[in-house]
């Protein structure tokens, strides 16, 4: 289904649903064949893709606030850039991040080498006037044999915040995710916000630019720049409590990712590689912060929201 047709069908189960929806402080879902759409104080804010001829799911369209695409889909470049998306290259001898099929649009449904499949989502209410995506995929290895077990819960609140909690754990075998900058929840900003075409890139240090900020750590990263002639950005945030500091895989031509992985490519060899190996058992676990909002990182208040972040996910 295209961005429109999926769009319009949510938008219509919306307008002949419930009229009041449109004042509505929380968040609210729709849920259809394969996707789940949420939308927050009248407008849309994202819509969740599963259908099972996906090689792998995402998030796509994001909105910012006044309905502006801070996402893009398979861009030429990169066709397996997919809006917002989890994935990481080098798990056990597979690609779970561009892999042949990754690259893309459809595929046929059925389990496949390199495929993340969507087995199972749930819609729940949350704190704070928020939904909650509660998801199981599982990635999967040769003849499409269960390699990780991924449980994400993407928490929607009504400021356009979203939590990722992500918990990973070897569906069978150890699982090695190796070191490598290709990962780990990821987006792919909307064209005209690349800083190539005039957008801005900045953290939570004043540092500007993918030069300054590729790679390093720091509580976020903002994306910034123009969409439909209005100024947008979207954020990301590392959670303080997670096992160790994430780096950013930031670049000017609209890649934006936070990765726990890759401390020797990230750090130019300056850190040793530290991969990591999960026994049957044991478990991988993070939260990061997505936030889509009007204007720069100042007008947008991308500090205030990632405070809001830490204390809503204490």
């Amino acid at each position: 289904m295209t961005r429109c047709s999926t769009l319009l069908c949510l938008s219509l189960v919306v307008i002949n649903s419930a009229c009041a929806l449109a004042e509505d402080p929380v968040v609210t879902a729709i849920q259809g064949p394969g996707i789940v759409g949420l939308r927050t104080g009248g407008e849309p804010l994202l819509v969740y893709n599963h259908s099972p001829a996906l090689a792998k799911p995402y998030v796509e369209p994001l909105r910012a606030p006044g309905g502006h695409v801070v996402t893009a889909l398979a861009p030429f470049d990169h066709k397996h850039h997919k809006g917002v998306w989890v994935g990481v290259e080098h798990v056990n001898g597979n690609n779970f991040w561009g892999a042949k099929y990754q690259q893309q649009d459809a595929v046929d449904p059925g389990p496949m080498k390199e495929r993340i499949e969507t087995v199972n989502v749930e819609v729940q209410p949350g704190d704070n006037g928020s939904q909650k995506l509660v998801i199981h995929n599982v990635w999967q290895g040769d003849e499409g044999a269960p390699v990780v077990n991924e449980m994400t819960t993407i928490t929607a609140y009504p400021n356009r915040l979203l939590v990722y909690d992500i918990t990973l754990t070897p569906a069978k075998e150890a699982v090695t995710f190796e070191d490598t900058k290709e990962g780990f929840l990821a987006i792919r900003v909307a064209p005209t916000m690349n800083e190539k075409n005039g957008g801005s890139i900045v953290n939570a240090a004043g540092e500007t630019g993918e030069a300054n900020c590729w790679g390093k750590t720091s509580e976020w990263v903002d994306y910034s720049g123009l969409v439909d002639g209005k100024p947008v950005g979207v954020a990301l945030f590392d959670h303080p409590d997670n096992f160790r500091k994430s780096r950013y895989h930031v670049r000017g031509y609209g890649l934006f990712a936070i990765s726990p992985f890759g401390e020797k490519v990230y750090s130019k060899g300056e850190s040793e590689a530290a991969p990591i190996t999960l026994q049957p058992g044991e478990k991988l676990h993070v939260k990061y912060g997505l936030f889509a909002h009007q204007g720069d990182a100042v007008k947008g208040q991308v500090a205030d929201a990632y405070a809001k972040f830490v204390e809503w996910t204490k």
